[in-house]
């Protein structure tokens, strides 16, 4: 009787450890699965964010590009001569203005 008692504590513990593992395997998957969706969640705001920095890479450089060529520009003798023009109005000697009356 004493076997059979013992024997019968033996496979309850055996089936107790077999439901504790099968606990812990399910919440690690669970665990698992969660973390992966929010990882997912995160890869794509990162390929988001990404794509607009790229974006703003390429405006940068198009305007370093704009910049370098307004630096050669101005470095040109006549430069200086067009933008008096333009901003104060002045007019080298010779020259004749012409303006339209309203």
């Amino acid at each position: 009787m004493a076997r059979t008692a013992m024997s019968r504590r033996r496979k309850h513990n055996s089936f107790m450890g077999f439901v504790l593992v099968a606990m812990v395997v399910f919440l690690i998957s669970v665990i698992i699965f969660v973390q992966g969706r929010n990882v997912k969640s995160r890869i794509a705001a990162y390929d988001t964010q990404e794509v607009s920095l790229n974006e703003q890479l390429a405006d940068e450089e198009q305007r370093g590009k704009e910049i370098d060529e307004y630096e050669i520009e101005s470095q040109t003798k006549g430069f200086a001569a067009d933008k008096a023009r333009e901003s104060l109005g002045l007019v080298q000697e010779g020259e004749i203005i012409f303006r339209k009356n309203h």
